[in-house]
């Protein structure tokens, strides 16, 4: 039988992925149009990077049930992928579309909302991986 936190992982995944993908269009509309290399630049970092967080979510729910994790690490493990690549599907498309990259809290405001999103998505996917290595080596015994 799944798992809850593999059917989460899945559903949440698909997400993302589809988010990644409607980002092809604004990426391709830019190249056409011969916008900035830095707006380019913006899309094509929104797109992959959803896409890739997408499936990030969809192969950890093919392996999760090999982990072994306690009933928190489970929770320690889906939770914060999921608001992590969900911080991301919000911040990076404004960061393209706005032409901020919020590496650095400074001004403008939505500069610094992106910058948060950022920290927010960084700090959960290492929670996430962290996670998912004590799974891992615990499955080894």
């Amino acid at each position: 039988m799944m798992m809850w936190y593999t059917k989460q992982l899945i559903l949440h995944g698909a997400i993302v992925l589809l988010a990644g993908l409607c980002c092809g269009a604004p990426l391709g509309r830019a190249i056409v149009r011969a916008d900035s290399e830095e707006k380019i630049r913006g899309w094509r970092v929104a797109h992959v990077s959803l896409l890739m967080g997408g499936i990030l979510l969809l192969a950890v729910a093919g392996i999760a049930d090999e982990l072994r994790l306690s009933a928190l690490a489970q929770h320690l493990l889906v939770w914060p992928l999921v608001v992590a690549s969900y911080g991301f599907a919000v911040v990076l498309p404004l960061a393209a579309h706005y032409g901020h990259r919020g590496l650095t809290p400074a001004n403008p405001f939505l500069n610094r909302v992106i910058y948060v999103g950022n920290t927010i998505g960084a700090a959960g996917l290492i929670v996430g991986t962290l996670v998912l290595l004590w799974g891992a080596y615990g499955a080894l015994e």
